[in-house]
């Protein structure tokens, strides 16, 4: 539901021209509205309330007077060596990240972008070592199996360099990370695959201000996949499937320099 200030209104029409569903058109007098009919067609993308230049716009009963200003953006610079900087982490401290920067990373999913602003994901994040253990302990007993049976050599034939070390108790799939998000989203979702991976990687980024290490895990994916009793842990809604799988937590190893990777092809038309 979009409310207008006519009080504050200056109507300049800049919600009218940044709502990209059209549902907002200036009546008789020249006040934005939404018809009736119309309003099952708002993405409830907020837009209008954020572009307002007087704050005469509400949505959803969302007031401007709720809403955060614009702040400073982080220069180019800064924003260029967060992204050459950032490691996959695979060496972790044995400690849990404070609760203050877990709910700061929690709240920052709200604002990952989704495809036609479906707000629908549901993310596990497992915030206790103590939880961590029941995925690895699952992990560790379906790894083994695979050993013996061979399957894992005709599954992942490049796999067979970590035997030894799966054999030995060695967590290379969940790299002994205190913590891990877990991102699904509904079966019949516009973006279904694309949303959660989006998400991880906005909470991927923001994680490594903080000093959090990350590392993507493609097995553990699939583990909740294959395995239903890590699928049922998770409590997911029905209709909803695991995406993506991100781990985290305090990096025990430290980094002297920046890599330089082969850059990818790139063609400018």
């Amino acid at each position: 539901m979009i409310r207008i200030n006519e009080q504050k209104c200056l109507k300049c029409h800049a919600c009218v021209r940044d709502c990209i569903v059209h549902v907002l058109r200036p009546n008789e007098q020249g006040f934005p509205m939404v018809n009736a009919d119309d309003e099952r067609y708002c993405l409830h993308c907020q837009h209008c309330l954020a572009v307002c230049p007087v704050g005469a716009v509400e949505c959803d009963s969302i007031s401007p007077e709720n809403c955060n200003p614009i702040g400073e953006m982080p220069s180019p610079e800064a924003m260029m060596n967060l992204i050459c900087q950032r490691r996959s982490i695979r060496q972790y401290k044995d400690e849990e990240i404070d609760e203050k920067t877990m709910q700061n990373l929690i709240q920052a999913l709200a604002w990952s972008p989704t495809g036609c602003n479906v707000h629908n994901m549901v993310f596990t994040v497992i915030q206790h070592k103590s939880e961590m253990e029941f995925f690895r302990t699952k992990m560790t007993q379906a790894m083994n199996f695979l050993i013996k049976t061979g399957i894992l050599r005709i599954v992942y034939p490049n796999f067979w360099r970590y035997m030894d070390e799966i054999q030995n108790g060695v967590d290379v799939i969940f790299r002994n990370a205190p913590h891990m998000i877990v991102a699904a989203s509904a079966n019949n979702a516009p973006c279904k695959e694309a949303d959660p991976w989006i998400a991880l990687s906005y909470f991927d980024l923001l994680a490594q201000s903080f000093g959090i290490g990350t590392c993507w895990s493609g097995f553990a994916l699939h583990a909740f996949r294959w395995i239903p009793s890590m699928r049922k842990r998770l409590a997911l809604p029905s209709g909803y499937t695991a995406r993506a799988v991100l781990l985290f937590g305090y990096p025990a190893v430290e980094y002297k320099r920046q890599t330089s990777p082969t850059p990818f092809l790139v063609k400018l038309l």
